[in-house]
């Protein structure tokens, strides 16, 4: 016990010391003037774009500095939460020596580097060119509630002796939503973002679940398995369709639109070729790009993903002549940031999302962040005014883990009786 109690007392000393020298280091980059940090943070933005982006040096001065412009404010917002997060993190391990519950080593971690990221802003009232930011404290609270979140549900997951594992998709049922009313199916598969991943535990859920319609909306595949006549995507679609009735509309991945290799672009779509149409419809699987299908009585609607360089906005035009339908209507669309803005008016019967893997990271019932969305974002889970289903996904393409965020196989299903 006296050896246990000694080491921990070393290694509240160690953690103090870290806790001062992160202090410190904040409270040195605070004293640096404006233009003093304005050429710190830019020689560490060019450092980052030369890290990420292929052949940097032979890109002509107006695309290196559209890239710099666009990375430069993204790392100093990083760079606040990477101090402010190990700080939080120092802090939680700090207090964690002492024992006890968990929830008072995260909310004093949260609430010590809150104050200090104030007090760091009150500094800069006394630093040239330098000045307080209420959004910069937003920013400082949000590294450290990330990177105490984390630890907190490390240590839950070490308490229990478990390591939680996230590879195999699980079933989710929503029973009667309320667009299901007008239509004619007992039973409705929701498989969005596989993105190339296994496929065999999403198989056999839809095979014993034996849905009435299996609905696809985006991100199956990127434009790499596209262009892969025996790729994953297409077995899937394959054996789906053997299942039941398939539709599948476009998100952004199978668009080209995503950072892959160069992620401070803003990307732009890459249409898709008759060879990979003819091999969709070969699979047995319907594709809807920005087009509808009348199946059963019932409108199918695929909207195609409406990520372009900095825009992100739908097809309109479809959208308008979706909208006209007289049929009851199902609506793929892979973005659920969509719905407030362009879709919550427009009376679908049901709409059908994914893009949002669920936030990722979830803690107390919200995600962490979602593309399109950002951090915190609102649209990530469930079901929305018994209209709008969102699905977490099947797959990770991320190579991150998921923490609180199975993936999943949503089915919409009417009461048996």
């Amino acid at each position: 016990m006296k050896q246990t109690e000694k080491r921990f007392r070393l290694l509240r000393i160690l953690l103090g010391i870290l806790i001062l020298a992160n202090m410190s280091v904040i409270f040195y980059f605070s004293a640096q003037s404006g233009a003093d940090s304005g050429r710190t943070s830019g020689s560490i933005t060019a450092f980052v774009a030369r890290l990420t982006v292929s052949s940097f040096e032979e890109l002509s001065p107006e695309e290196q500095e559209e890239i710099l412009s666009t990375l430069h404010p993204i790392v100093r917002k990083l760079a606040h939460m990477t101090e402010f997060g190990s700080l939080g993190a120092l802090v939680f391990l700090f207090v964690l020596t002492f024992g006890g519950d968990l929830l008072f080593p995260y909310l004093a971690s949260l609430s010590f580097s809150v104050f200090y990221a104030c007090t760091d802003e009150l500094h800069q009232l006394f630093t040239a060119e330098r000045g307080p930011s209420v959004w910069d404290v937003f920013i400082d609270g949000a590294g450290a509630l990330i990177t105490c979140s984390l630890l907190l549900c490390l240590c839950l997951l070490l308490r229990k002796r478990g390591r939680a594992r996230f590879e195999q998709p699980l079933l989710t049922t929503y029973y009667a939503p309320a667009g299901m009313g007008p239509l004619p199916f007992d039973k409705i598969a929701l498989a969005s973002d596989l993105h190339d991943d296994g496929i065999d535990a999403p198989l056999e859920i839809l095979r014993q679940e034996k849905p009435d319609l299996i609905l696809i909306p985006g991100d199956l595949m990127d434009d790499a398995g596209l262009r892969d006549p025996e790729g994953k995507g297409y077995i899937f679609l394959k054996e789906c369709a053997k299942i039941a009735p398939t539709f599948y509309s476009l998100g952004n991945h199978e668009l080209a639109c995503y950072h892959k290799g160069n992620p401070w672009r803003h990307p732009i779509p890459l249409p898709l070729t008759d060879e990979i149409r003819a091999r969709i419809q070969k699979s047995g699987a319907t594709l809807l790009e920005n087009q509808s299908v009348l199946h059963k009585g019932v409108r199918i609607c695929g909207l195609t993903s409406g990520i372009h360089g900095r825009e992100n906005c739908p097809n309109e035009a479809a959208l308008l002549t979706f909208a006209k339908a007289t049929e009851p209507t199902i609506l793929l669309c892979h973005h659920p940031e969509y719905y407030a803005p362009h879709l919550k008016d427009k009376h679908f019967s049901l709409i059908l999302c994914g893009h949002a893997h669920g936030g990722h990271w979830r803690f107390f019932g919200r995600g962490i962040y979602a593309p399109g969305q950002g951090l915190f974002p609102k649209y990530t889970n469930g079901v929305l005014d018994g209209a709008c289903v969102i699905s977490r996904g099947m797959g990770n393409h991320t190579g991150i883990p998921r923490i609180g965020n199975s993936p999943e196989i949503v089915i919409l299903q009417k009461p048996t009786s």
